[in-house]
Formats: C-alpha cells, sequence, structure tokens
C-alpha cells in the first residue's frame, strides 16, 4: 500500500465517485469512531444508503456551493473532502467556508494525506473569497482535534450536540483565516 500511497493525487469528485466516497466514509467511521460511537451504531452503517446520499451530494454541488476532493493512488480511492459556504447560523456564507467532511482509509492515516486534502479544501475556499474557513469535530475525537490544531486550526467556544445513530455527542466547532 505505502508504493500506491506515494503516488497520490487530489482531483474533484464527481457522481459517478459516490460509491467509493461511501465505502471509504464507512471505513474510515468504523475505525475512527469506535469507542466514540456506539459499536451497534458503527455495525448498521451501510455504503448503498451512503453512496445515495453521495450521490445527491456531488449531482447537486453546482447549486450548493459543495465541493469534493478525491485523494486517489491509481484508481483507488483513499481520503476525500467536502467543503462549501457555511451551514452556521451565527456565520455568514458569503464570508465563512466550511469543511464538512475530511476521511481517510485507516492505511492512509499519518501519512501526510489528510493534510494534502486539508489544504486543498482550504485552497479551494480561499479561492473562492471565504475569508474563514470552520469545521465541526465531535469532542471526543482527540486524534482529530490533534490534527486540526497542528493545522493552525483553533476552537472558537461554539459546542452543539450531534445525533449519531441514536446517540447525541458534543461537537467543538474550529475556525481559522484563510
Amino acid at each position: 500500500m505505502s508504493e500506491r500511497i506515494s503516488r497520490a493525487s487530489i482531483r474533484r469528485a464527481q457522481p459517478a465517485d459516490a460509491a467509493a466516497i461511501a465505502r471509504t466514509e464507512v471505513d474510515s467511521w468504523q475505525s475512527a469512531y469506535l469507542g466514540l460511537v456506539p459499536a451497534a451504531v458503527l455495525n448498521a452503517l451501510s455504503v448503498p444508503a451512503r453512496q445515495a446520499s453521495w450521490h445527491r451530494i456531488l449531482t447537486r454541488s453546482a447549486t450548493t456551493g459543495t465541493r469534493t476532493w478525491l485523494l486517489c493512488a491509481g484508481d483507488a480511492v483513499l481520503g476525500f473532502a467536502s467543503a462549501g459556504p457555511t451551514r452556521d447560523p451565527d456565520d455568514a456564507p458569503l464570508d465563512v467556508g466550511e469543511l464538512y467532511t475530511i476521511y481517510l482509509l485507516p492505511a492512509a492515516w499519518g501519512r501526510g494525506l489528510g493534510a494534502a486534502l486539508l489544504d486543498t479544501a482550504q485552497a479551494d475556499l480561499a479561492r473562492r473569497r471565504y475569508r474563514t474557513m470552520t469545521l465541526w469535530v465531535l469532542e471526543g475525537n482527540t486524534r482529530a482535534r490533534r490534527f486540526y490544531e497542528l493545522a493552525g486550526l483553533s476552537r472558537d467556544g461554539a459546542r452543539r450536540p450531534t445525533c449519531v445513530g441514536t446517540v447525541s455527542l458534543p461537537e467543538i466547532r474550529y475556525r481559522r483565516a484563510l
């Protein structure tokens, strides 16, 4: 896998990529959220359901402002990131962009590939003239929080509950100027 990872590239996702994104998302969730999210919720994740959701997201991207980037090694999708205008009512959608998702297959963790995806999403938001980027992360996800903090994002004090399956978990918001 490491030889393939060393030749990774990033490209914009298309609706035809929905299945690969869904598989990556489910695999990542089942590893990254183990111990944070109940096992029953993780085990119930459905690639077909996520594929349908991602197909809708990618098909509507031109009207919603959402852009999704794939990290690929050849034809294999190793990760993805998705960003667009903020969904938060306390921020201005013309000024604040939001990183909605960033996930890598567990085998790709710790190799700098997440940073490359994050840089791509941030650069795209900056090109679209957003002045700030935000993201939400589960409060208990120390691995992701460390990743974001090393990338220059800081907690801004906002908190909210998020429903994950049948449980409510706290999320915290991170922010940085672009």
